[in-house]
């Protein structure tokens, strides 16, 4: 939902669908099933079962956030705050926040959150202080908060730094490329690989060895090879979009920068990718009329994905429905 098309109100929502949690749950009872097995043969005397000590917390942490989350829901209007929660299988809880009772409100970057998210932080006369759910459209961060701040009658919010504002000149997605990274692991790599290899070296020396080490040693260089070779690749990506182009800056595999420029008639469509099963997050992707497609260096929420593709869109200056979005 985008937040700033209403200027009546603004909802702000958090928490996972029933789908979601049934999935946690899940995920969180599968695991707690396949240790069955092991934890059986160690109540019975065997040897202790090792990844227990860590496959048993996180199956019950999955279980029980899926149980325990609570979703909250916030309308803000003129009249105040109305502050919805629910847990799952409960009752609404509602109540409102008068816009008497409110002192001040401020916008903030949630710390701990992945991908980045923004929410309002009220001040209340009392003293108390109330965080609101994430901010909807990740590229309206001030505007929405505008609103917020219009309808509540109080003084605007200092603007934040939010490098997805769709009123800035630029739209950066990633960090800026460093080269020198891609050294660093190239100088490192080697080093590491001999130190890991040391052990299985003397192993073979000394005729102390199973077929297990045989193994894992290719696969170790294999592994060190490809880290190697690719190195540069791990320096970072760079989106930045403007008004009629989008400018796509990387390191190439030989170490040199490189950059390339994405203008509106390139463009064949702008989609969002299927979120991960893990964290639900996408990608966006961007395919040209030559069948390249570039995919971008940095994840968002469902929600802020579709707002940042929308924002590309305008941008470029290309339809609609230039690429549906996918999720």
């Amino acid at each position: 939902m985008d937040a700033a098309a209403n200027p009546d109100e603004v909802r702000l929502r958090k928490g996972s669908s029933l789908r979601e949690r049934f999935v946690q749950a899940g995920s969180g009872a599968a695991i707690l099933l396949i240790i069955v097995p092991g934890l059986l043969t160690w109540a019975s005397g065997g040897r202790p079962f090792i990844p227990a000590l860590w496959v048993v917390p996180l199956g019950l942490f999955l279980i029980g956030v899926a149980a325990l989350e609570c979703n909250v829901a916030w309308i803000i209007t003129q009249d105040g705050i109305l502050i919805g929660e629910q847990r799952p299988l409960g009752q609404v809880h509602k109540r409102m926040i008068s816009h008497h009772d409110i002192a001040e409100v401020r916008v903030r970057k949630n710390r701990f959150s992945y991908p980045a998210s923004f929410s309002l932080v009220c001040r209340l006369a009392s003293g108390g202080v109330l965080i609101s759910p994430p901010l909807p459209d990740i590229t309206r961060v001030n505007e929405t908060t505008a609103i917020a701040t219009g309808l509540l009658g109080l003084p605007d919010a200092a603007p934040i730094d939010n490098p997805l504002e769709a009123g800035n000149a630029e739209i950066i997605l990633g960090s800026p490329v460093n080269p020198d990274l891609g050294r660093v692991i190239r100088i490192a790599v080697p080093v590491v690989a001999g130190l890991c290899a040391l052990p299985f070296l003397i192993a073979f020396w000394i005729g102390e060895w199973e077929m297990a080490l045989g193994l894992l040693l290719p696969l170790g260089f294999l592994a060190a090879f490809a880290l190697y070779r690719y190195a540069h690749r791990l320096a970072g990506a760079c989106w930045i979009i403007r008004q009629g182009e989008i400018r796509v800056e990387r390191i190439a595999l030989s170490g040199k920068p490189s950059a390339e420029t994405i203008r509106a008639g390139d463009v064949a469509a702008i989609e969002v990718d299927e979120p991960d099963s893990k964290d639900r997050t996408c990608t966006i992707s961007v395919r040209l009329r030559t069948g390249q497609t570039f995919c971008s260096p940095t994840k968002h929420d469902q929600n802020a994905a579709r707002a940042v593709r929308a924002e590309m869109v305008r941008r470029l200056n290309a339809p609609p429905d230039a690429g549906t979005p996918t999720g």
